[in-house]
């Protein structure tokens, strides 16, 4: 079988699509033992060199990204957040897209999640990104 010029360019980029699956990305949602999502608040993925940081949507949702780069890097990532009432917003964004502070108070509402999800070190999450990867969080009420 004889490959012409067309030929071979379609089964290279046909080939070039398939092994290049766009940046990795980390996603997926934020829920109760119940199945009630978390509903607001932010998630961040940290490793040793990189914090990447997502909103959690009022479905539960969420996609992280590192600066303006739309995705993080493969690796291991300790994985924290802040589940607060719809009263409390992001912090803001330095350069990079790092967070700077904590989540501002709009008004005074209690956090619905225990402490121990506020800190990379007490939050006993783990996640492992390789390509796109979707990670599920259940967590407790308060």
């Amino acid at each position: 079988m004889k490959l012409t010029n067309y030929s071979f360019a379609f089964i290279l980029m046909l080939l070039f699509a398939v092994g290049c699956g766009g940046n990795p990305s980390a996603s997926g949602t934020v829920k109760f033992p119940d199945g009630t999502p978390m509903g607001s608040g932010i998630i961040i993925f940290e490793s040793e060199t990189l914090q990447a940081i997502g909103t959690i949507q009022e479905n539960g949702s969420y996609s992280v990204s590192s600066g303006e780069t739309r995705g993080i890097p493969n690796g291991t990532y300790n994985v924290f957040f802040s589940g607060f009432g719809p009263d409390y917003a992001p912090p803001d964004m330095g350069p990079g897209g790092n967070p700077i502070g904590p989540p501002k108070l709009i008004r005074n509402v209690e956090l619905i999640i225990p402490d121990k999800y506020l800190s990379p070190h007490t939050s006993g999450l783990v996640c492992e990104v390789k390509g796109r990867t979707v990670f599920n969080i259940t967590v407790e009420h308060r």
